[in-house]
């Protein structure tokens, strides 16, 4: 690389086998080949200092229009647009950067080549390789994330740098952890890229990958921009692409980072191009296990159609013995995510109790990961109330105790006790301490003194009851009290349970009632079964006589074909020539075959259209037996009374439909929390 003090020299270099003229403009190092003299169109925009997505937009917009080639694999510096150079000479004045460029514009070969760039290295296809015994014995960093660090080492690649985005501030993440993995894009990606190119030679499979994996985590960084997602599309997979493989110094693969972005349709094609729905980072986490991390699903409200996707890989644990309930009830460490977790919960179970009996939802929530929690253990800890009462609403159990021995219900019977110190309620017992005179039995020290209460009993016996008894009534109410919290937790998780099944019912009721009432409204105001029988004749007629009509015109056609296709002398011996016996013997047998003919296309032609009507209206006709049989099943009426009961019927179903709608009214809407 040309060190920042030779600026405004001309070197030359050889990347990936091809020698450039080189030429360094404030630490921003332009090359122009000197095959061709085609110079790099992306390095002229770096000197003009437009970031990765203006420089995106100029080479989509202006550059790539005209002639220009797109390198992308190879050596890193050596990527990007190239055009002609008197291509690049306007693009660099339309920048206003042709002064600073304005060498390796003019500059003109000699004899002599330049001098070769400081501390010049070329690609890593120049290198020798390294054998894989010196590589095993080749020292490694130790990290959190051996794991992901040795399969990177073993593939021998990593992203590139050149092509990457800044590290900005992603806001829609909103969380520490994401914000690492799109730091690591950048810096990190850089330096392993360049260790691995300078030790092994990558396979063109391994550089396709490469450049496609920066190529999709640029897309992400881009497209969680709102003015900017528009602008941009999913990059294209090379053939061949392995689509379980790590994009990243983590594991995950590019499944992980889709969900995670809550990207459907980059989730769609790539499990359309192979992807496995279970592939696992370097934690064991799954793609839907990511998702829920962040909460980009929650903003475009996504999840539905992910967990249709990623519905099979729900009961997956990672490493630790952690599902996606587990992840869910973790991100409620942050008070910001609860209502996010709170969706994300209800939304997986609402799609499982589509497909799984109620027994097995229960089992999922209830699975204990490596430390014996659950995921309400979890969310109870967090003091997360609304995923609280969405996961024991949902019937997970509270009396789990994981290895510590400790339980949901403990946790949650503090919580309690603890808001009530915070908000405590004014008690209208008489037995309440009178906050005067618990102000008198604080002595000037601050410590409370053993002096007895003023009685206001005239009776020595009166005043030791009152004294004796008030501490002992007041401690059994206490208890009273915890005894009644704990009831209340666990009435309160029946009635959602209550409320749940009660809105499934309704829901399912009114189904019903409406298909009920579609059949009874079609059945009175349609035509009655003669006269739809009436109407198919008549159009079972004019069909035929179209077909008819139709095939006469074609046969006529067909006739003028034949005797245009005679000679004139043929004409005129058919026509004058009188005809013998045998002649008009055979002329009356190929008449008598031609009405046989004529008679057969007519039947087949009224069997067709007869076929057609039946194909048209199949089942019509049979449906009504059904509807009957419906109807007598649900209100528990002989079939036969149907058709005489329907107008009570309909009456009836209006006004329960009535009813429902008033006491719906009247139930009052549950106070939030």
């Amino acid at each position: 690389m040309v060190q920042p003090d030779d600026s405004g020299k001309i070197y030359s270099a050889t990347y990936s086998n091809v020698p450039v003229y080189e030429f360094n403009v404030e630490g921003n190092h332009v090359m122009r080949r000197r095959s061709d003299d085609w110079i790099n169109a992306t390095h002229i925009l770096k000197v003009a200092a437009f970031d990765k997505p203006a420089r995106t937009r100029i080479l989509e917009r202006e550059v790539q229009k005209g002639v220009h080639e797109k390198v992308q694999g190879g050596y890193g510096k050596y990527q990007g647009t190239w055009v002609p150079l008197p291509d690049g000479r306007e693009l660099a004045k339309r920048n206003g950067v042709l002064e600073k460029m304005r060498p390796i514009f003019d500059y003109v070969p000699g004899d002599r080549s330049p001098p070769l760039a400081p501390k010049h290295t070329t690609a890593a296809s120049n290198k020798p390789r390294v054998s894989k015994a010196a590589a095993k014995r080749a020292p490694r960093k130790s990290g959190p994330s051996r794991l992901a660090e040795d399969h990177y080492d073993n593939i021998g690649s990593q992203l590139h740098d050149e092509d990457t985005p800044d590290n900005t501030t992603i806001d829609s993440y909103e969380d520490d952890e994401m914000m690492h993995m799109s730091q690591q894009s950048t810096a990190s990606r850089k330096r392993k890229r360049n260790a691995i190119e300078q030790t092994f030679a990558l396979s063109q499979m391994d550089e396709q990958h490469i450049v496609y994996a920066d190529e999709l985590l640029d897309y992400f960084m881009v497209s969680s921009s709102e003015h900017l997602a528009a602008l941009h599309k999913p990059p294209e997979p090379p053939m061949h692409f392995a689509a379980d493989r790590p994009i990243d110094e983590q594991g995950h693969a590019a499944l992980h980072w889709a969900a995670a972005m809550g990207d459907i349709a980059v989730v769609k094609d790539l499990i359309g191009r192979g992807a496995s729905t279970a592939v696992l980072s370097a934690n064991g986490e799954t793609p839907l296990m990511r998702a829920v991390l962040f909460t980009n699903n929650f903003e475009k409200q996504s999840l539905p159609k992910l967990i249709y996707l990623l519905l099979d890989t729900v009961d997956l644990t990672d490493y630790y013995g952690s599902t996606v309930f587990h992840h869910i009830a973790a991100t409620t460490n942050s008070r910001s995510k609860y209502l996010c977790a709170r969706y994300y919960c209800d939304t997986i179970v609402n799609k499982l109790s589509e497909n799984f009996a109620a027994h097995e939802i229960t089992r999922i929530l209830d699975m204990q990961d490596r430390g014996g929690d659950t995921a309400l253990t979890i969310a109870a800890r967090n003091g997360a109330r609304k995923l609280i009462r969405s996961l024991m609403g949902h019937g997970a159990s509270s009396h789990l105790p994981n290895r510590a021995g400790e339980t949901a219900e403990q946790i949650i019977i503090q919580l309690n006790n603890r808001r009530r110190e915070m908000h405590p309620i004014a008690s209208s017992s008489p037995f309440q301490p009178d906050p005067d005179n618990a102000k008198r039995e604080v002595s000037t020290s601050g410590v409370p003194t053993a002096a007895a209460p003023v009685s206001s009993h005239r009776s020595e016996a009166a005043s030791m009851l009152a004294t004796s008894f008030a501490p002992v009534i007041l401690e059994k109410g206490k208890k009273l009290a915890e005894a009644f919290d704990s009831e209340l937790v666990e009435k309160e998780s029946g009635l959602e349970e209550a409320k749940r099944l009660r809105s499934n019912m309704n829901q399912e009721l009114s189904a019903v009632r409406q298909q009920t009432f579609t059949l009874l409204t079609t059945d009175d105001d349609g035509p009655t079964e003669q006269a739809e029988r009436d109407e198919l004749a008549r159009l079972e007629r004019d069909s035929v006589s179209l077909i008819e009509q139709l095939q006469r015109h074609e046969l006529h056609a067909l006739v003028r074909k034949e005797e245009s296709a005679l000679s004139p002398a043929q004409q005129r011996t058919t026509s004058n020539q009188p005809l013998n016996d045998d002649q008009l013997h055979e002329k009356l047998q190929l008449a008598a075959q031609l009405l046989r003919a004529q008679l057969d296309r007519h039947a087949l032609v009224t069997e067709v259209v007869q076929n057609q009507a039946v194909a048209s209206g199949l089942g019509a006709n049979d449906r009504q037996p059904m509807y009957r049989k419906l109807i007598g099943k649900c209100l528990d009426i002989p079939e036969g009374n149907v058709e005489a009961l329907l107008p009570g019927i309909a009456q009836e179903l209006e006004m329960a439909k009535m009813s429902d709608h008033a006491m719906l009214g009247a139930i009052p809407s549950e106070t939030p929390s």
